[in-house]
């Protein structure tokens, strides 16, 4: 029986990147002070619907309960997130910093670095509306990338809210501006060619808004950026915004640049927004989304955060040859006659307890069968336990790589090997 078409089986290196990924940013998650939330992977429909944008909505996974009730699968976190947030945290002091893991799930076309299930992790910052949030989100960022060894990444960063009014002011409503910005966000000039001319916006608007999406390179472009959406009422507080950003990122020597282009695939993002990629595939996305809590509910709060692509990032891990996969045991222990097998199990057992990644013959294969078999799962030694050898208190170490053999003393074996004697 085949897997379901835009799943994947994972094991061995990638398995091990993945597992990489997910202890850095724990540990991370922890340093920063983030306190961990689990949430259902199904939640009621309506949570997504209302801001999650037309596409993801389109990718949902939704069914019925037993009970008539509406569900979905969650295509992302955040809006549960907030819902717990909502519901159990809305009291606490700010700002509430929670953090989360756990797989997620999107009807997407099968294709390169897209899966219809994948695991996401990601930060919430509630309650804080201060540029220290969005720069405290994306050190954690930047420090993420450094200890995966991944130096050479791409962070940029660009502002939902310049687009946004610079289209209002253009005549264009929100139900217009969405498709736009998804159209922008996917970087198809086919798309964005449509989308504007279903807006109807007027020629002038239409240079002015194709200059602001290219607009891309470090924090000198701003004036330009300025010049461009010149007349544009309340864009002036959002530059203001990024340049305090632009401030903190220097503080703490995060390299960056301003990416206008970023819109964002979500619908609930209302300022500074951000992606990092690394060998350009986007590996990290985030940013401020100050009208969320609302929308679901809750008081007005100001709210910033980020998903990370932990498959996409262990892909990269792979790629660049930077995981340090164990492969296969480091000791297997092989009996030369059945009689001996019960004192294979307390060699293992013993070196299990002293620490080392150790297996034992399971198959009552003979010993060139089973060396052979040691050595197409990559063990490293071969511990021979013979009757002769036995005798003498000894037991054979055979270097599977230089095929070299020793005679070690069968007393404290798992002291000597592993260097505690």
């Amino acid at each position: 029986m085949m897997r379901p078409k835009g799943t994947r089986d994972v094991f061995g290196e990638e398995l091990s990147a993945l597992r990489r990924v997910e202890m850095t940013v724990r540990g991370l998650f922890e340093k920063y002070s983030f306190e961990e939330v689990e949430t259902p992977m199904f939640e009621n429909f309506e949570l997504f619907e209302k801001k999650s944008g037309a596409t993801v909505i389109d990718q949902i996974y939704a069914f019925k309960d037993k009970s008539g009730n509406m569900l979905a699968l969650r295509p992302e976190i955040t809006p549960s997130a907030i819902r717990f947030y909502i519901n159990q945290l809305k009291s606490a002091p700010q700002p509430v910093k929670l953090c989360y893991f756990g797989s997620c799930f999107r009807y997407e076309e099968p294709q390169s670095q897209r899966w219809r299930q994948f695991t996401q992790a990601g930060v919430e910052i509630l309650g804080s509306d201060r540029p220290e949030a969005d720069v405290e989100v994306m050190a954690l960022v930047v420090e993420t990338m450094q200890k995966l060894g991944l130096r050479d990444f791409d962070l940029r960063v660009g502002h939902v809210g310049v687009l946004r009014k610079l289209l209002e002011h253009a005549g264009v409503g929100d139900d217009s501006q969405d498709p736009l910005l998804r159209a922008i966000d996917r970087k198809d000039e086919e798309r964005i060619d449509a989308e504007i001319e279903r807006a109807r916006l007027n020629l002038t608007d239409q240079k002015i808004l194709l200059e602001l999406i290219n607009s891309k390179g470090e924090s000198s472009i701003l004036e330009n950026v300025r010049r461009i959406t010149k007349g544009v009422p309340g864009v002036e507080k959002d530059f203001e915004n990024l340049s305090d950003i632009s401030e903190g990122l220097q503080a703490i020597g995060a390299k960056f640049n301003f990416d206008f282009g970023i819109a964002r695939g979500l619908g609930y993002y209302t300022g500074a927004v951000f992606e990092v990629y690394v060998d350009k595939v986007q590996v990290v996305g985030g940013g401020r989304y100050d009208g969320l809590v609302e929308l679901l509910g809750g008081k007005p709060c100001p709210a910033v955060g980020v998903g990370f692509g932990i498959d996409r990032l262990a892909r990269v891990l792979v790629s660049r040859g930077k995981v340090e996969y164990p492969g296969g045991p480091d000791f297997m222990v092989i009996p030369v006659a059945p009689e001996i097998v019960g004192e294979c199990l307390k060699i293992v057992k013993e070196l299990r307890d002293a620490g080392l990644r150790a297996d034992v013959e399971l198959m009552g294969r003979k010993l060139t069968k089973a060396l052979a078999s040691a050595d197409s799962r990559n063990v490293k030694k071969v511990i021979v336990v013979g009757q002769k050898d036995l005798e003498q208190g000894e037991v054979t170490i055979r270097d599977m790589k230089t095929g070299e053999q020793t005679k070690l003393p069968r007393k404290d074996l798992a002291k000597k090997i592993s260097g505690t004697a």
